[in-house]
């Protein structure tokens, strides 16, 4: 099981390539903004329609929500799928959806239901 102390080193092992944001010192001391970080990581991706790098953060996101500990499990939702641009354009947005997977999709669907009035 990941516990939330363990995620930053999760994510500098995946994404060597994150390792200068992350070594922010509230970055390295929050796991949410850990998150957050990696959200921004996987929002550039997104931006740049470049699919198989989103693939790549959507596996990892997986594996960290599948083994990780409620805390990592609420830090994803809270701070990871919240702040990914998800509904830039429908034919992209359904591709991203495709590739978050089930059950990051069940959760990104909770937080529109629950800003819903």
């Amino acid at each position: 099981m990941i516990e939330h102390y363990q995620v930053l080193a999760e994510l500098e092992r995946e994404f060597p390539e994150l390792t200068p944001e992350l070594e922010d010192t509230q970055c390295k001391r929050n796991m949410y903004r850990q998150l957050s970080c990696f959200a921004r990581f996987t929002n550039r991706f997104i931006d740049q329609q470049d699919l198989a790098q989103v693939r790549r953060c959507f596996q990892h996101a997986n594996h960290l929500w599948q083994h990780g500990d409620q805390r990592v499990q609420a830090a994803l939702q809270n701070s990871y799928l919240f702040a990914l641009h998800m509904y830039q354009n429908s034919q992209l947005s359904m591709q991203l959806r495709i590739l978050l997977g089930p059950a990051l999709t069940r959760c990104a669907q909770q937080l529109t239901y629950a800003q819903l009035p």
